[in-house]
């Protein structure tokens, strides 16, 4: 039993709709029907998602790291600008932008159970502005007001020292972003990924593979390219020694992390044309 296997056994018998179904597409020639049906229990009216996609967030008023979970399955099924669903979010990531570029919490999402991090969280960030418009440019969605609103943003937030130095969650707004984007200082800011993924690479920052490869993306992505093949070799088998006896991944959060944990891992095994 393949590694994808033993995934899919983990996720019928543990995971959530949403996972199961994306991992049957992606993985096992599933049906991408599914995968929309599923994550259209998350999508409110109003066009965001909520409903716990996100599990540290339990409000069921959208937001944006929902938004992100949700836009990340999108681009890994090949959703187009003409999706249902897709042109839905992209009229919600336009008017539930602020002006400074971000996407704040509505006042519900503090009504309901958040997790510590949430709950003390400062707008606007680099993170999820960066991560919602990178993702919004993969997928061919977001005004010019609105790319140029996170430009401003990124302008007054990021720098390559901040890059430099930052912990795992600084540097995820930069890897969602910076590849997908065109900027003057573009390549400049890739460098300095590449030497930042490397270095805490050999440091033994990433806690996990997986948490590596949220910040590498695909084998096809500018950061994954620009990486020493070795490297990612060595995480790529690092990822598959961890996976649990039961066929899941572990997550040092919320056990309802794990469905999640499971489908990415999956999910990125394949891309890399491995498990």
């Amino acid at each position: 039993m393949t590694a994808i296997d033993r995934a899919l056994h983990f996720l019928d018998s543990h995971g959530r709709p949403v996972e199961v179904a994306w991992v049957r597409h992606v993985c096992a020639d599933g049906p991408r029907g599914a995968v929309l049906d599923a994550l259209a229990a998350y999508q409110n009216p109003d066009g965001g998602f909520g409903n716990a996609l996100e599990p540290d967030i339990a409000a069921p008023d959208s937001q944006a790291f929902a938004a992100r979970l949700a836009m990340q399955i999108l681009i890994t099924i090949g959703a187009g600008s003409d999706e249902v669903m897709l042109r839905h979010l992209g009229g919600w990531l336009e008017t539930a932008q602020a002006e400074d570029g971000d996407w704040p919490f509505a006042p519900g999402v503090r009504e309901h159970a958040l997790a510590p991090w949430f709950a003390g969280w400062s707008f606007p960030s680099p993170n999820p502005a960066l991560c919602l418009a990178g993702a919004a440019t993969r997928l061919g969605i977001g005004s010019d007001r609105l790319h140029g609103r996170v430009v401003a943003l990124f302008d007054r937030f990021a720098s390559p020292e901040a890059l430099a130095a930052g912990g795992f969650y600084d540097v995820l707004p930069y890897a969602e972003y910076v590849p997908w984007v065109h900027r003057p200082d573009r390549e400049a800011f890739l460098a300095a990924l590449v030497s930042k993924v490397t270095a805490d690479v050999e440091a033994g920052a990433y806690a996990d593979a997986g948490h590596f490869f949220e910040h590498v993306g695909p084998p096809d992505g500018p950061l994954a390219n620009g990486l020493p093949p070795d490297l990612v070799a060595a995480q790529l088998d690092r990822l598959l020694g961890e996976q649990a006896a039961d066929g899941g991944w572990p997550s040092p959060y919320n056990p309802v992390w794990r469905s999640w944990a499971t489908a990415a891992a999956a999910v990125t095994l394949r891309s890399y044309g491995q498990g």
